[in-house]
């Protein structure tokens, strides 16, 4: 059985590589009909933005479980064990308080975006914006669970 957090991150990046794939065809739908003269599909632009932001908001939590993650750790190599474990303890405070926060304001974003409708497709301005909420509190959840040795 996965440990939680390795489930999470599992299913985040299969989440994300389905937007990818989505976004994929739609870019190749987009270039077909306009090269073969269709000009009334105008939502694939639409589309397109929507589905690679779906995919780096779900699959930031996935990457972020393998170390692909960018950081700067030349100095924390250079300290004893109790200073490259406090570092540890500062990057987790400071990552899982801007985690929370993206989480608090995008939620707020998306309460005021169920009202508005997007261009092309008609559809709530929420869909797109919800991408930012739960895709980092996917990546909170994961960070969670890295750190207190849940996972890998």
């Amino acid at each position: 059985m996965l440990k939680p957090g390795k489930f999470l991150a599992l299913t985040s990046g299969v989440i994300s590589c389905l937007f990818l794939i989505i976004n994929i065809i739609d870019i190749m739908t987009g270039i077909i009909s306009r090269q073969v003269g269709i000009n009334g599909v105008t939502w694939t632009e639409e589309l397109a933005r929507i589905s690679l932001v779906w995919c780096v908001m779900t699959g930031a939590s996935a990457a972020f479980w393998e170390g692909d993650n960018m950081s700067i750790d030349f100095m924390t190599r250079l300290l004893p064990e109790t200073g490259r474990k406090f570092c540890g303890l500062v990057a987790f405070v400071i990552e899982a308080v801007v985690l929370g926060v993206l989480v608090y304001y995008g939620s707020l974003n998306v309460m005021g975006g169920w009202t508005m409708r997007t261009m092309a497709l008609h559809i709530p301005r929420a869909v797109p914006l919800m991408s930012v909420p739960v895709g980092m509190g996917v990546f909170l959840a994961v960070l969670v669970a890295r750190f207190f040795g849940r996972g890998k």
